[in-house]
């Protein structure tokens, strides 16, 4: 056998050993950090169901089910990712650790502590991490296969010679003793088989020996060979899969998958798309992705985890990185593209560009909610780390199960493509694989739920000569005066004042009638007095009547963002954009990553350069929302 030695960051938990009362306690070396369906532990003949945060001691046997996944970090930082139907021991001394796999499948990573380590053996031999690295074992065939993620290990077989391996390439170790140089041989092409699934709505899929299309829906799948092609209405997405590539489709996007192959680690495809927009997720290996587009042909080369985004391909497709890197072969030139670049061979001479920055751009921490009309390009930011690059995991659901987004990503914000209404998951992972910042977000459309209420409510204010306070929460409400009937009088006329000023009215009106509604926003926000003078056949003015007091208070009882302008589906203009609404009392409030003044009621008004999109960030205590309102360009 041979032994791997690894490191990750981690804590010591120590338990009690229950029902050991003459023997000593074995010393803890593990513990089972996060575990999810059917996990045991063995130990001898007993079994044991096990739990989270749970100690190891050497010679206990960890065994996951099917479907059942789970986390072991040792005393010294060295942390395994167990899969499904794996079985492995731990063991060794704090000196020494060890870890036997017997069958299945784990990645063990290493940290960068000097002089710590971790060898695990199996019947590929042995494997030795002394520095940070990680590894994957799989023995779920009968040959044993490793592919070095990351670092530099020492692999020694089971003949005990030193076995070469290079980051990134999976190598097949043979279980047998080798009695003579093994041939050379010929590695065949072997067909990859994708699947395509409906997402939403039903799409169409024709095969390459077929003339007409056929539609699936969503319950249904069909499996696609080379010469396939396929059809993604508009209001519809899909997903195009096999093991090593994902490919979510989204509407009105229309093509062909012409091949699809594995010849040895390395695997190749060619895809050609007519019109639309995919995002293509490559797992680890070695990958070529032959693209065709209205402009002809272009190879991509990727040897890491990488998400790339192609878009507009009927001029020349916009290849963007969203993660990981990619190498772009056209036109006898090679092109090295980063996490956050883009290049678009539209152009007649394609440069590099940096993407720009995502007019909504979410913390890398915490749960954030969006109300947004639209579906905005949106970004997360990528937290600082002095620990060397990041990697970020993004998916709808927090398990991470089926992810939508993997590998490095760069130095500021990396763009995902957020659900019209649901939620997004994104998590941060050292070189060490342990998260270092995760968040979420929950997306719903606003429906003009942020839009201030127009409607002015009606208020009514009796002569009474005490104080008549009015509260309103949007436009200044309309009021209703009533006043008793004086004798002799033909006509009432209704005098307002301010409170400081009752010598000069401010508003008269004239009625037959003992009763006046003034029309809405007359009178704003204040103290005002107003008194009725009772009118005579001649005009004049007849004795009695009082003076009474007048408040008009805006009362701010929001819980979220309000808008009164711009209206839901309001067209951009040729001048300014007004913006004005109200948030809650003690809000802070952020527009397109400006700070907004506030008055005391939590009131705002201002007037900005003509932009169609306008972010708002709310800042309520510990939480925080975002608004966005698109504003629809042209003239009707």
């Amino acid at each position: 056998m041979r032994a791997l030695s690894l490191t990750l960051p981690l804590l010591l938990l120590l338990w009690g050993c229950e029902g050991c009362d003459k023997k000593p306690a074995a010393p803890q070396i593990a513990k089972l950090t996060q575990l999810q369906g059917q996990v045991t532990v063995q130990r001898e003949a007993a079994t044991r169901a096990a739990q989270a945060d749970e100690p190891l001691s050497p010679g206990e046997t960890v065994v996951t089910g099917p479907g059942s996944t789970a986390r072991v970090r040792y005393i010294n930082g060295a942390e395994v990712e167990v899969a499904e139907n794996s079985r492995f021991r731990v063991n060794g001394t704090p000196e020494a650790l060890t870890l036997e796999l017997q069958e299945g499948r784990v990645v063990s990573s290493s940290p960068q502590a000097p002089g710590s380590g971790l060898t695990v053996t199996g019947r590929f031999g042995r494997a030795e991490l002394l520095t940070a690295s990680a590894i994957v074992f799989d023995l779920r065939e009968e040959e044993p296969k490793l592919t070095l993620q990351y670092g530099d290990i020492r692999v020694i077989g089971l003949d005990g010679q030193t076995v070469p391996i290079v980051m990134g390439k999976e190598i097949v170790l043979s279980d047998d003793e080798p009695a003579a140089p093994p041939p050379v041989q010929v590695l065949l092409a072997q067909a990859i088989v994708f699947t395509l699934e409906p997402e939403d709505g039903k799409v169409r899929v024709r095969g390459a020996q077929e003339s007409v299309f056929t539609e699936l829906a969503l319950d249904q799948s069909r499996a696609l060979g080379p010469g396939s092609a396929f059809e993604i209405p508009a209001k519809a997405s899909a997903r195009l899969s096999s093991n090593e590539l994902k490919v979510n489709l989204s509407g009105d996007t229309a093509g062909s998958l012409q091949e699809a192959s594995r010849q040895g680690e390395q695997k190749t495809y060619a895809l050609q798309l007519s019109r639309g927009k995919a995002r293509l997720q490559f797992g680890a290996g070695q990958h070529t992705l032959k693209l065709t587009d209205g402009r002809g042909q272009v190879e991509l080369k990727i040897s890491e985890q990488s998400t790339v985004s192609v878009s507009d391909p009927q001029a020349g497709a916009t290849v963007a990185i969203l993660t990981g890197q990619v190498e772009l072969v056209a036109d006898g030139k090679t092109t090295v593209l980063q996490a956050g670049e883009k290049m678009s061979r539209a152009s007649e001479s394609p440069q590099v560009a940096r993407e720009p920055v995502p007019p909504l751009v979410l913390p890398p921490g915490g749960r954030t909610r969006v109300f947004s009309d639209g579906q905005p390009v949106t970004g997360i930011q990528v937290p600082s780390s002095s620990g060397g690059p990041l990697r970020v995991e993004v998916a709808q659901e927090a398990s991470f199960r089926e992810p939508l987004l993997v590998g490095r990503v760069g130095t500021d914000w990396v763009r995902v493509e957020p659900p019209a209404r649901g939620e997004l998951h994104w998590r941060f992972l050292g070189e060490d694989g342990a998260v270092r910042t995760q968040g979420s977000a929950r997306f719903e459309q606003d429906r003009g739920r942020s839009s201030l209420v127009a409607e002015s409510p009606k208020a009514e204010v009796m002569e009474t000569g005490l104080n008549a306070r009015v509260l309103f929460q949007s436009a200044a409400p309309a009021l209703h005066f009533t006043f008793s009937p004086r004798e002799g009088a033909r006509t009432y006329q209704l005098r307002l004042y301010r409170a400081s000023d009752a010598k000069t009215p401010i508003l008269q009106r004239v009625t037959n009638k003992t009763q006046y509604i003034l029309e809405p926003g007359s009178l704003g926000e204040g103290r005002y007095l107003w008194y009725v003078a009772a009118l005579g056949p001649g005009g004049d003015e007849l004795a009695g009547g009082r003076m009474n007091k007048l408040e008009l208070v805006y009362d701010n009882e929001r819980r979220g963002l309000a808008l009164s302008r711009p209206r839901p589906g309001e067209r951009l203009g040729r001048g300014e954009v007004p913006v004005e609404g109200v948030v809650p009392l003690g809000s802070r409030l952020f527009l397109n990553g400006q700070p907004v003044a506030l008055d005391a009621k939590g009131r705002f008004s201002q007037r900005l350069p003509p932009t169609e999109l306008l972010v708002f960030r709310l800042v309520s205590g510990q939480s925080e929302a975002y608004w966005v309102r698109t504003l629809r360009s042209g003239r009707p």
